[in-house]
């Protein structure tokens, strides 16, 4: 495959479906400090569709070197074709490329990338080495609540199959995260501090809510445990989707 010719058909091809209108709101959207296209996710997908068997034929160090170039980029959909391409060939991931996720997950600044990047790719790190959760035992005490969400989501896929995984872990890190006096010390004006609790509330909630369709007996202890110390945010969607005698219980 032509890398070089990849990127720049790609790039001929954003601009040649760019919506200025989208881009704004978009851009408004996500909070994002990116320069935008303005391309819905379909136009996007159609085209790593139609290049997705040449660029399966790639080399994990092609791969990595592709997707670091179009993480370089000030443009959000060149970033994101960055993580599909990886996604084209998460099954190849390792412990040793944690500097990488780590990377993307510190620039991602945003749940656009973050959530679609930590939660396909530390699934594949995690099942091959429990070495990955020590990461996750760091990453739940940082200073930027995107890192501590990354820990708190890293484990949907296990939850959401109920194979494998550390529930217990996570239950430590959504009761770690209860009390937020360290969202009040590190994000002092409003809007900052209003995003970084509803992520994080939001994220357990996520979570205890995909855990909740195959194991609720688990989800009904944690949530009757801590209803009292957990958000509104946090129970109502951890909740959601439990049988209906559990939540009657509640």
């Amino acid at each position: 495959m032509d890398v070089k010719k990849f990127v720049v058909d790609y790039k001929k091809y954003l601009k040649q479906n760019a919506d200025p209108k989208r881009a704004v709101n978009e851009k408004a959207y996500l909070y994002s400090d990116l320069k935008h296209y303005g391309l819905s996710v379909w136009t996007r997908r159609k085209f790593s569709n139609e290049h997705e068997k040449e660029l399966k034929t790639l080399s994990k160090k092609d791969v990595i070197d592709l997707a670091l170039e179009l993480w370089g980029s000030p443009y959000h959909e060149e970033r994101a074709m960055g993580l599909t391409i990886i996604g084209f060939h998460k099954e190849k991931l390792d412990i040793s490329d944690m500097p990488l996720i780590e990377k993307i997950m510190r620039e991602s600044k945003g749940w656009a990338f973050l959530d679609s990047s930590i939660i396909p790719f530390m699934h594949e790190i995690l099942q091959k080495d429990k070495g990955g959760y020590d990461f996750l035992k760091r990453w739940i005490k940082d200073d930027d609540f995107w890192v501590r969400r990354s820990a708190l989501l890293a484990q949907l896929l296990f939850f959401r199959s109920n194979k494998g995984g550390n529930k217990k872990l996570f239950f430590n890190f959504a009761r770690s995260q209860f009390d937020e006096k360290w969202i009040d010390e590190k994000y002092k004006d409003k809007l900052s501090n209003k995003r970084a609790k509803f992520f994080i509330r939001k994220a357990i909630g996520w979570a205890l809510r995909e855990m909740s369709q195959k194991d609720p007996k688990a989800v009904f202890d944690f949530l009757e445990e801590n209803k009292g110390r957990m958000s509104g945010l946090s129970f109502r969607e951890g909740s959601r989707k439990l049988p209906e005698t559990f939540r009657n219980n509640l």
